[in-house]
């Protein structure tokens, strides 16, 4: 894990944009922006959510760079982390992975209950 002080502050800004609009379609609005971004990445974009990450001095040019997409798109919340973003909003939510502890516990409980014989 590399420090903040190397790697650098974030933030993640949610928005909402119009239904059709695709990573690829933010990616190139803002490669093609004049001043473009130093560190910019979209996160996730479905549903007319979008979840995009950049540097805090980036943030005012990133806002307005995604909120001309269109007359709908507009700017919701801004967080340090990704994860009280997706909190807050259920719709940014990502299905968590299924744990594989059960298969761990049932051989733990076989090796235990069932010893191996000495020899």
């Amino acid at each position: 894990m590399v420090v903040k002080s190397v790697r650098g502050r974030r933030r993640y800004i949610s928005f909402q944009v119009p239904a059709g609009t695709t990573r690829d379609a933010i990616s190139a609005a803002v490669d093609a922006a004049d001043p473009r971004p130093e560190s910019f990445k979209a996160i996730t974009c479905s549903g007319g959510k979008v979840v995009v990450r950049c540097s805090p001095s980036d943030r005012d040019a990133v806002v307005g760079i995604v909120c001309s997409l269109g007359p709908e798109a507009r700017s919701l919340k801004t967080s340090g982390t990704l994860r009280t973003l997706r909190d807050s909003d259920p719709d940014l939510r990502v299905p968590r992975k299924k744990k594989r502890r059960d298969a761990c516990a049932k051989r733990l409980y076989t090796a235990l209950s069932y010893p191996q014989p000495l020899k």
